[in-house]
C-alpha cells in the first residue's frame, strides 16, 4: 500500500497540486475513504508510473551484469556474490513485472 501512495503523491505533485494535497491530508486523518477514491481516479497513472520504475530498474540490473562480465575476480573477489543479489532483485522484479500486468 505504501508504495502505491507514495507513487500517488509524486504523480500528483505534476498533475493536481489541489488534489496531492487532499490526498495528503487524507492520508494524515486516516480518512481511507478518501484516499481510495483518489487511488482509483488516477489508478491508471499509478500503474504507468510503477510499470516504469520496474522496467527501469530491470534495465539497470542488466547493464549493471553486463559490466561486470570480464572483470577481474582477483581484483573484484565479491563480483560473484553481487552477480547472485543481482539475480534475486532481478527475479524478484519479473514476478512484480507479472502480478502488474494481471491489473
Amino acid at each position: 500500500e505504501e508504495v502505491w501512495d507514495v507513487l500517488l503523491y509524486q504523480e500528483l505533485e505534476s498533475i493536481d497540486p489541489g488534489t496531492q494535497q487532499a490526498f495528503y491530508n487524507a492520508h494524515m486523518n486516516g480518512d481511507a475513504a478518501t484516499k481510495q477514491a483518489i487511488h482509483e481516479q488516477y489508478f491508471p497513472k499509478t500503474l504507468a508510473a510503477l510499470n516504469e520504475h520496474v522496467d527501469s530498474f530491470l534495465r539497470q540490473l542488466d547493464e549493471l551484469s553486463k559490466r561486470a562480465h570480464g572483470r577481474d575476480l582477483k581484483v573484484h573477489p565479491r563480483l560473484p556474490i553481487i552477480l547472485q543479489h543481482n539475480e534475486f532483485v532481478k527475479e524478484t522484479f519479473l514476478k512484480v513485472k507479472a502480478n502488474l500486468q494481471q491489473l
